[in-house]
């Protein structure tokens, strides 16, 4: 009896310890899994070059809807101010980077050639990737890898002022030949036809135009008879007097030329609207796609979300830019109208509440984006010393300028 009694009272000491340890285990596993659950969460710095007010808004907006989606991603946003290349330059040497950034087009070579960004082909949806716009896409590709995705673009378009038009009696220019008529009969008090800049990144549609190219399989052709009819018709304009550069007209760009009625058009792209909001509110103007050489021809300006090299959360980091360049996040850009969205889709929406902006997005079908190789600093440099030695009139040969051109780039 003893014995049971014994044994009773050690089973009933072990169901006491038992029962001890199941009570405290119980805010240990709680602990746990709110540690497990905070590891969970990924912080992604998302890195870009200061915006106006209204931009910062709608990223900070796209930044929010993505975060109430992935709720185990956060974005920190990290506004990178001065020179942008130099910074983020320096960042990647200290692997100080964010993981995800903003990288210019004409910069995209450069930075695929040092591989300090991942390519992003295994998170994708190929599929999906037909709905971006393929000449913008294409500037962020390299043999057969996608290492970007444009979140917006621009593209050149001819603005003018409707009155000056209307007073003049003059049809908008859908040709060169136009144009040149166009410029002559706006030239009158005191205001010339068109400004034109001495800058690779406006006389190149022209050189598009007139069927030649700046690059081909990387060589440089830009010395070549099509290319300098374009830039002989480009600076003609100059000669003849229909046209002038925004310096010699008084004003700091092309742009405060129209805004300031000093001349009756401009090639620029949608950033105008914002700037003539605020610099020209009185100029009645409209929006035309460029006028046409022997072909239509322009630029196209794009910039892209890229992952860094570095980061450690590469699946979290793919998720941020496939939001941010998303339906989503597009129909958003769309609405506000301070972008041009890079998916198709989402450009006819943006058509179709800013119609008069149309112009825009149909030249992206006839657009190269703006880039030029690793070489494209210096490529651009050589270009615009050729362009300002016929707006000088220190040459007059186009073909000879271009000819001295490539040669100093050899």
């Amino acid at each position: 009896m003893r014995k049971l009694i014994s044994l009773v009272l050690v089973l009933a000491l072990i169901g006491a310890i038992l029962a001890g340890c199941g009570t405290s285990k119980e805010p240990q596993n709680q602990e746990t899994s709110q540690k497990a659950k905070k590891e969970e969460t990924v912080t992604i710095t998302l890195g870009g070059w200061a915006s106006s007010p209204a931009e910062t808004d709608l990223l900070d907006a796209q930044i929010k809807e993505f975060e109430k989606t992935h709720p185990n991603i956060k974005i920190e946003k990290q506004v990178i101010t001065g020179d942008y290349l130099q910074q983020m330059q320096a960042r990647i040497a200290s692997k100080t980077e964010p993981d995800v950034y903003y990288l210019d087009v004409s910069q995209a070579p450069t930075f695929i050639e040092k591989g300090v960004i991942l390519p992003l082909d295994e998170y994708l949806d190929k599929e999906d990737l037909k709905d971006f716009e393929p000449n913008l896409l294409k500037g962020f590709q390299k043999d057969g890898k996608t290492y970007g995705l444009p979140k917006d673009y621009n593209t050149l378009a001819l603005f003018y002022n409707k009155d000056m038009f209307e007073k003049a009696g003059v049809k908008v220019p859908t040709t060169w030949k136009e144009l040149e008529e166009a410029a002559k009969a706006l030239t009158k008090d005191g205001v010339k036809g068109i400004v034109l800049s001495n800058d690779a990144a406006r006389f190149i549609p022209f050189i598009y135009q007139a069927g030649g190219k700046v690059l081909e399989n990387g060589e440089i052709v830009f010395n070549s008879n099509e290319a300098a009819k374009g830039l002989d018709f480009y600076y003609s304009l100059i000669k003849k007097g229909y046209a002038d550069t925004p310096q010699n007209l008084g004003v700091g760009w092309n742009g405060d030329a129209l805004a300031q009625k000093k001349a009756a058009m401009c090639i620029e792209g949608g950033w105008m609207i914002p700037f003539m909001k605020d610099a020209g509110p009185d100029v009645n103007y409209g929006i035309a796609k460029l006028p046409k050489g022997e072909k239509e021809g322009d630029l196209a300006f794009t910039v892209a979300y890229v992952m860094s090299r570095n980061t450690k959360h590469k699946e979290a980091a793919a998720e941020v830019i496939k939001f941010l360049t998303g339906k989503k996040a597009q129909q958003m850009t769309a609405d506000s109208g301070l972008a041009i969205p890079t998916r198709i889709s989402m450009g006819e929406v943006y058509t179709k509440k800013y119609p008069e902006r149309k112009p825009l997005v149909e030249m992206v079908q006839y657009s190269k984006v703006f880039q030029f190789g690793t070489k494209g600093p210096k490529i651009l440099d050589a270009l615009n010393k050729a362009g300002e030695k016929l707006q000088l009139g220190q040459e007059t040969d186009a073909k000879k300028v271009l000819e001295e051109a490539a040669n100093s780039l050899k």
